[in-house]
C-alpha cells in the first residue's frame, strides 16, 4: 500500500507475487481480499514507472532520446547504462500481470503515409492464451523520428481495455490523425511536422510491436 513508486527489488527476488493496491479506502480489504482469493481477475495498469533502485530516479517512460542508447543484447561500449546493474526499470509504465495470459499479433498499419486531413488504422490481435477469463489493457504509443525538436521516445497516444474469455481473441483498432502528432514547437506552436513516425503497440511500454508511416 503506497502512494508512489517504490524501491522493492529485494521483494520482488523473493515474493511468489505483489499486489499493487495503492490506497484504497475503506472498502479496500474487501477488494484486496476478491483478488487474494481468486474471485477477482487483476486487471490493473501501472500510471507510473517503478526504478529498479533509488539512484534511478527520475525514471520514466517518455524520456528523451539519447545520442548513445543502450540496446539490450548489443555490446555496450561506448552507451548509456548502468555498470553495477541491469538497464532499465524494475516495471515499466503500463506493466500489469492478472491469472491468465494475454498475447499480441498481426499488428497493421492500413497505409504507410498519412494526410494532414486523413486518418490512419492501426490494429492488433489480442488473445487470452490462458485458462481463466480476463481483461488486459491494450496500449498505443507514437514516436516522432524526425521532429525539429528531440521528441520522447515514445508517448502513449491512446488505450483500450479487452475483456476476454479463456482461449478468445479479437482485433483492436486504433485511429490515427494529425492532432495525435502535435507537439509545441520552437516557436511555440501546437503543430504536427511531416516526416517519419514510429507506432507502437503493447501491454505496456516496453514490451511493444512497431510498424512505420510518414506524415505528408
Amino acid at each position: 500500500m503506497n502512494g508512489r513508486p517504490l524501491s522493492i527489488l529485494e521483494e520482488n527476488e523473493q515474493a511468489d507475487a505483489i499486489l499493487e493496491t495503492w490506497f484504497t479506502g475503506t472498502e479496500g480489504g474487501n477488494a484486496i481480499a476478491d483478488v487474494l482469493f481468486g474471485d477477482y481477475n487483476p486487471s490493473g495498469k501501472l500510471p507510473i514507472t517503478f526504478p529498479r533502485s533509488v539512484g534511478q530516479i527520475p525514471t520514466y517512460y517518455n524520456h528523451l532520446s539519447i545520442g548513445r542508447p543502450f540496446t539490450p543484447g548489443k555490446p555496450g561500449n561506448y552507451t548509456s547504462q548502468y555498470f553495477d546493474d541491469t538497464t532499465g526499470p524494475l516495471f515499466p509504465f503500463g506493466y500489469g500481470l492478472s491469472y491468465t495470459d494475454f498475447s499480441l499479433s498481426n499488428m497493421a498499419l492500413s497505409s504507410t503515409t498519412l494526410n494532414k486531413t486523413g486518418k490512419l488504422d492501426a490494429s492488433v490481435t489480442v488473445q487470452n492464451t490462458g485458462k481463466r477469463d480476463g481483461e488486459t489493457v491494450v496500449q498505443l504509443y507514437i514516436q516522432d523520428v524526425t521532429g525539429s525538436m528531440i521528441r520522447p521516445l515514445k508517448e502513449l497516444k491512446n488505450f483500450q481495455k479487452v475483456m476476454l474469455k479463456a482461449g478468445e481473441q479479437k482485433v483492436v483498432h486504433f485511429t490515427i490523425t494529425e492532432d495525435d502528432l502535435k507537439f509545441y514547437n520552437a516557436q511555440l506552436k501546437y503543430a504536427a511536422e511531416p516526416g517519419k513516425f514510429n507506432v507502437q503497440i503493447g501491454l505496456d511500454s516496453r514490451d511493444v510491436t512497431q510498424q512505420s508511416f510518414e506524415l505528408l
